[in-house]
C-alpha cells in the first residue's frame, strides 16, 4: 500500500492545473457520469469515479455508483479521497483488500465513511493526467468484496484516463465526452477548421470509442439530429447480418428491407426506433422481426432515447438493440408443450389429437411441414395421421399417405429408432434418392433446409415417427430437439395409456360377460333345483331324513342363488347396465329396517346412534342391500359375539354412515385389497364362510350414489367402515343413458363423536 506524499498532492503547479481543469469540465457532468458508467460496467463494478484532487476537497466530475451522502454537490474532503493514492503514485494502482491490515495503518482509511458505511473493500484507478502528465485526479472504480482486479480491467481505466488527458483547448475532450455519452461528434463550423494536434486526438478517440461500443454484447446504432446513422456497432451488424463495409446509412438501408413489425408488415423509415426517439419519444421494447430468406427469423426488442445538451438542444439519438429469439423461442416451445399436454390429456384417440398437435407444433417452430406417422406392425407400413403445410406453400406432390421401408427420413428414424437431425437437406443423400422426399414444394425457394426426425417410444418398440421440416438452416439443435423428443415422449406415453386402458376395458367386459354367462347359465338350473326342493319339502310323507336332506340341498342352492345375484348386480352396476332407481330417501327408515330384520343374533350386542331423519337423493333398494351387506359382515365377523354400532352423523353437505364391530378385525396387509372382488382377509378365508363380494357391492353402490366409503385404519379393535354420501347432489344421465349422481359440493369426512342430547338410540341387547 503506498503512501500518502503530501508534496505530490500540494505542488502548486499540480493545484494550478487542477483548477483548470475544472474549468474547462464545469458544466459536462452528463458526459463524465457517461465514462464513470461505462468504466464501471466494462471492469464489472458497482461504482465508478473520475475525481479531481484540490488543496482541500476532492471533486467527482463522474460518477457512477456513488452514494449521494458521500459527496454531497460532488464535493467531497480531501482526507477521504482514495484517488490521492493514484495521485501520489501516478500510475495505475489496484487494491484488493482495503481494510488489509497494511491499508488501515493508514490514516486515510481510518473511519473512510466509503468504507465504513459504504462498504467499500476493493478499488483500482488509474492517474488522470494534463499534457504535461501531471496528476489531476484519477478515472476509479471500487468494489464491495475483496478481489484481484484484472489486467483487462486495469487496461479499461488506462484507456479511458487517457482519453480524458486534460489539454488547455478543450476540443479533443468535448469531442471524447460526446462520444462516451452517445452523443454525435461535433463537426467544425464553416469557416473554422481543426488544429493537426485535435484532429488527430479526435481520429484516435473516435477509433476507441468505435471499438469500446464493438465489445459490447448489444446492438448500438447512434444517429445524429437529423436522423442520419452515424454509428451502428459490431454486435447491430451482427445481429442483422449485415455484410461488411457497409457504411452506418448503408447498414440501416439494408435492415429497413428485412424488418418486419411482428404481425408481419414491413417497417417505413419514420417506423424507426432511432426516428421515433428524434421526436422526443422514449421507446421503451419496442418489437420487431428480422426476416431474411434462408435465414431463422431473429426476434428483437429495441429502446431508444433522445439525446439533449445541457441547453436543450438536440443532438442526436440512441437506439439499444437486444436479441431475444432464443428466449421467445424457449417460451413458444414452452407454451406448444403445455398446449400438446392438455389436448392429449382430453383427446380420445391419436388420429383425434394429431390434426392439433402438427398445428401446435407447426405454429411454435415457424416451420412449414410438420408430419406426424404411426406404425402399423402387420403391414409393416407407416400410416400418415396428420400433417400441416403453412399458408402459401404449394407441393409438387401430396405427401404420401402410407411410407414403406426406404431411404426417406422418416422411414430411416423408424428403422433405426434414432433421431435424425439433417442440417442441409439439399446437400444430403435424402434428397437425391428417388421418392425419398416426403415434402416436395412446388416453390424452389421453399425447399427444406432443414429436416428433423424423431422417434415415437412405446416402451422399446417404435410406433409412430414425428417430421419436421424447416425452409431455414437452424443452429439451435438442443433447443428444438429437447421440444421435439419431449413431444414425441408425450405422444408414446399417450399411446401407451390408451393401449393398457383397451386392454383393461377389454378384460373388464371379458369379466363382465363371463360373469353374466355363468350367473345366467346356472340359474337355470338352480331354478329347476330350487322348485323341485320346495315340491318336495311340501309333501307331508317324505320321510325325516329325507326332509332334511332336501332342506340342505334347498338352503346351499338359495345361498348360491345369492352368490349369483350380487355378481350380476355387481357386474351390472360397475358396466351402467344397472341404473339407480332416484328419489328422496330416509337414510334413517333404511338403516332402521336393516336392523330390525338382522333381529337378534346370538351373542350380539347392537346399539343405532342416529337422528330423526337424513334425507337424501338415491336408491332405496341400492342402499339397503349395501346396509344389509355392512351389517351381515359386522355379525358373521364377530363369531365370539360382542358389540356392534351403527352411527348415522348429517353435516351440511353430506351424511357419514359407521358401522363398528369388535371381531376379528383386518390384517394390516390385507386393508389395501378390502374392497377388491373376491378378496377376503388371511384370518377369515378358511374358518368364516364367505364369497369376497359383499364390501366390494358396497363401493359400487355407495359411488354410484357419489360418495365414499372406507376401513377406518385408526380403528385397531375389530373393524370400522365409514361410509360418506352427498346430501345436495345432481341427478346426471350417462352416456348409455342410465342416471347417477354427482355431488355438487366436496365431500369431506366429518365422523367426529356427537353429544347424546343429539341422538336417538335404539339397543338391541343379545335374544
Amino acid at each position: 500500500m503506498p503512501r500518502i506524499d503530501m508534496a505530490v498532492l500540494d505542488a502548486p503547479a499540480r493545484l494550478h492545473a487542477v483548477a483548470q481543469a475544472r474549468g474547462a469540465f464545469a458544466g459536462k457532468p452528463a458526459g463524465f457520469d457517461a465514462v464513470a458508467r461505462m468504466s464501471a460496467r466494462l471492469a464489472n463494478a458497482p461504482i465508478g469515479m473520475i475525481s479531481l484532487l484540490g488543496a482541500a476537497e476532492e471533486e467527482l466530475i463522474g460518477r457512477y455508483g456513488v452514494p449521494e451522502w458521500f459527496v454531497p454537490g460532488r464535493r467531497g474532503a480531501r482526507r477521504h479521497a482514495l484517488c490521492a493514492y493514484v495521485v501520489c503514485v501516478n500510475e495505475v494502482l489496484a487494491i484488493e483488500d482495503l481494510f488489509a491490515d497494511e491499508a488501515t495503518a493508514d490514516d486515510l482509511l481510518q473511519n473512510n465513511p466509503l468504507l465504513v458505511d459504504g462498504g467499500i473493500r476493493s478499488f483500482a484507478g488509474a492517474p488522470l493526467r494534463d499534457e504535461a502528465g501531471r496528476p489531476l485526479g484519477a478515472v476509479a472504480v471500487a468494489d464491495t468484496v475483496t478481489r484481484a482486479w484484472h489486467p483487462s480491467d486495469l487496461a479499461v481505466l488506462t484507456e479511458f484516463a487517457e482519453l480524458l488527458r486534460f489539454e488547455p483547448d478543450g476540443e479533443a475532450m468535448g469531442a471524447t465526452l460526446a462520444m462516451l455519452a452517445n452523443l454525435p461528434l461535433p463537426s467544425a463550423p464553416a469557416d473554422q477548421v481543426w488544429p493537426p494536434g485535435t484532429r488527430a486526438s479526435l481520429q484516435r478517440q473516435r477509433q476507441v470509442f468505435a471499438a469500446l461500443l464493438d465489445s459490447l454484447q448489444v446492438g448500438v446504432v447512434v444517429a445524429d439530429s437529423a436522423g442520419q446513422p452515424i454509428l451502428v456497432n459490431r454486435m447491430a451488424r451482427e445481429l442483422n447480418k449485415l455484410p461488411a463495409g457497409l457504411s452506418p446509412e448503408e447498414a440501416i438501408q439494408t435492415v429497413l428491407g428485412r424488418l418486419r413489425h411482428p404481425d408481419g408488415t414491413p417497417f417505413q423509415r419514420h417506423e424507426l426506433v432511432h426516428v421515433r426517439a428524434l421526436h422526443d419519444e422514449i421507446v421503451h421494447r419496442a418489437e420487431s422481426i428480422m426476416h431474411d430468406r434462408g435465414v431463422l427469423d431473429q426476434h428483437v426488442i429495441a429502446y431508444g432515447k433522445a439525446i439533449r445538451a445541457d441547453d436543450g438542444n438536440l443532438l442526436g439519438a440512441v437506439t439499444t438493440l437486444l436479441n431475444v429469439t432464443e428466449r421467445w423461442r424457449a417460451d413458444r416451445f414452452r407454451e406448444c408443450n403445455l398446449r400438446v399436454a392438455t389436448m392429449l390429456n382430453h383427446a380420445g384417440t391419436v388420429e383425434e389429437a394429431g390434426p392439433e398437435l402438427v398445428n401446435a407444433l407447426g405454429e411454435a417452430l415457424g416451420w412449414p411441414c410438420v408430419a406426424l406417422w404411426l406404425a402399423n406392425p402387420a403391414e409393416q407400413l407407416l400410416n400418415l395421421v396428420a400433417h400441416r403445410i403453412a399458408p402459401g406453400i404449394v407441393l409438387a406432390a401430396p405427401i404420401p399417405a402410407r411410407m414403406g421401408r426406404g431411404t426417406s427420413v422418416t422411414s430411416e428414424c423408424w428403422q433405426n429408432g434414432t433421431l435424425l437431425w439433417v442440417p442441409h437437406y439439399a446437400e444430403s443423400r435424402y434428397a437425391r434418392e428417388p421418392g425419398a422426399q416426403e415434402f416436395s414444394p412446388a416453390d424452389a425457394g421453399s425447399h427444406p433446409c432443414t429436416v428433423v426426425a424423431v422417434p415415437i417410444r412405446d416402451g422399446d418398440a417404435v410406433v409412430g415417427v414425428l417430421t419436421c421440416f424447416a425452409d431455414t438452416v437452424e443452429y439451435d439443435r438442443p433447443l428444438l430437439t429437447d421440444l421435439l423428443e419431449d413431444l414425441a415422449e408425450q405422444v408414446g406415453y399417450f399411446l401407451a395409456r390408451r393401449r393398457s386402458l383397451e386392454l383393461a376395458m377389454q378384460l373388464v367386459r371379458a369379466k363382465d360377460d363371463f360373469i353374466a354367462l355363468v350367473g345366467h347359465e346356472l340359474r337355470t338350473p338352480l331354478t329347476s333345483i330350487t322348485t323341485c326342493s320346495d315340491l318336495l319339502l311340501e309333501d307331508e310323507q317324505l320321510p325325516d331324513d329325507a326332509r332334511d336332506l332336501v332342506e340342505i340341498v334347498s338352503r346351499n342352492v338359495r345361498s348360491v342363488h345369492t352368490i349369483i345375484d350380487d355378481l350380476l348386480d355387481l357386474a351390472a352396476l360397475e358396466s351402467g347396465h344397472l341404473g339407480l332407481q332416484l328419489r328422496p330417501v330416509n337414510l334413517v327408515a333404511v338403516i332402521s329396517a336393516a336392523i330390525a330384520e338382522l333381529g337378534n343374533p346370538v351373542g350380539i350386542s347392537l346399539r343405532a346412534i342416529m337422528p330423526s331423519m337424513v334425507t337424501l337423493v338415491g336408491d332405496a333398494e341400492r342402499l339397503r342391500q349395501m346396509v344389509d351387506n355392512l351389517l351381515s359382515n359386522a355379525v358373521k365377523y364377530s363369531p365370539d359375539g360382542g358389540d356392534i354400532q351403527v352411527e348415522l352423523v348429517a353435516g351440511e353437505d353430506c351424511t357419514e354412515l359407521a358401522v363398528t364391530d369388535h371381531g376379528i378385525g383386518i390384517p394390516p396387509a390385507d386393508r389395501d385389497q378390502l374392497f377388491d372382488r373376491f378378496y377376503r382377509g388371511s384370518n377369515a378365508r378358511h374358518n368364516i364362510p364367505g364369497t369376497g363380494l359383499g364390501l366390494t357391492l358396497v363401493r359400487t353402490i355407495v359411488q354410484a350414489h357419489g360418495g365414499t366409503v372406507a376401513l377406518d385404519s385408526g380403528n385397531e379393535d375389530g373393524t370400522r367402515i365409514l361410509v360418506c354420501l352427498p346430501l345436495h347432489a345432481t341427478q346426471t344421465t350417462s352416456a348409455e343413458g342410465q342416471p347417477g349422481i354427482t355431488p355438487r359440493y366436496p365431500l369431506r369426512s366429518l365422523f367426529r363423536p356427537l353429544a347424546p342430547s343429539a341422538r336417538e338410540s335404539v339397543r338391541r341387547e343379545p335374544g
